[in-house]
């Protein structure tokens, strides 16, 4: 077994049995699924499957009425989204969020100031932060060392090149890069990305789906629910597919494409 493989064996991300009810209405039905360290697993499902529930269970939004979540050893279930996501779970939105009034740079700054320093959002007091017991020099060397850090988070994720930028500057495209970019900065044990293809050109698509390469190669556990099938299917290693909040399937790429209760759920001619 290579290191890869041995690394890929260890699940990090265990969802058990999780259904959520909002009144009569069973958005999530007893779904059961894990993610595995250094892998990604994609989430696929028409609307109203329940993913975005089941994403919110999982980053602490919303709690199950029956399952259970946890990372490793230790429950997620029952707890708040700070301390689900000071374990090292992160997420991205549909809609990017942003920081505005910083600039891309200071935004980047923030995850990294949040992670080892302790921080919390709002940004704000993050150079105060950083500053506590330091001189004049030593405040020098940890902004230095920072702005490092944020620049080659930037240059990673593709987008050195607006660093200087306010966030408010940003076309649509970019904001989301510079969400998941954001995220990957904290250094995460698991990563949830809520259709972070949605809305970009193709340039970047092609950078988001490197990103995502590069946290894979890095270990982390990517969970990925995307609407755009072809690009889900060429990235994922392997595949769940809810349908009126149930799982319906789970396998690899092109099995999971090719079972006809998948095909019938949603997919039809998409894959043809």
């Amino acid at each position: 077994m290579t290191a890869a493989t041995a690394m890929r064996s260890a699940t990090t991300l265990e969802v058990r049995g999780v259904t959520v009810r909002f009144g009569g209405v069973i958005a999530v039905d007893d779904v059961s699924l894990s993610a595995r360290t250094g892998e990604v697993l994609g989430v696929m499902g028409p609307n109203g499957a329940g993913k975005t529930t089941l994403f919110n269970v999982i980053s602490g939004v919303q709690q199950p009425t029956a399952g259970t979540v946890s990372l490793g050893d230790t429950a997620l279930t029952g707890r708040a989204v700070e301390a689900v996501a000071s374990m090292g779970v992160t997420r991205t939105f549909q809609t990017p969020l942003m920081f505005w009034g910083l600039t891309v740079r200071e935004s980047i700054e923030v995850a990294v100031t949040a992670r080892d320093f302790g921080g919390t959002y709002p940004p704000a007091p993050h150079r105060e932060l950083i500053a506590c017991g330091l001189g004049s020099a030593g405040r020098r060397r940890v902004e230095s060392a920072l702005r490092e850090r944020a620049d080659a988070v930037l240059a990673r994720a593709g987008i050195a090149a607006t660093a200087d930028r306010l966030t408010e500057s940003l076309a649509f495209g970019e904001e989301r890069l510079l969400e998941l970019a954001r995220a990957l900065a904290v250094q995460p044990t698991v990563l949830l990305l809520d259709e972070p293809l949605s809305g970009l050109n193709p340039d970047e698509i092609e950078a988001v789906i490197a990103s995502i390469r590069a946290a894979r190669a890095d270990g982390v556990a990517v969970v990925l629910v995307e609407h755009a099938v072809g690009e889900l299917l060429a990235i994922a290693d392997r595949v769940v597919v809810l349908d009126h909040g149930r799982k319906i399937a789970e396998g690899p790429p092109q099995a999971v494409a090719a079972d006809p209760i998948v095909i019938d759920a949603y997919i039809g001619d998409e894959l043809e």
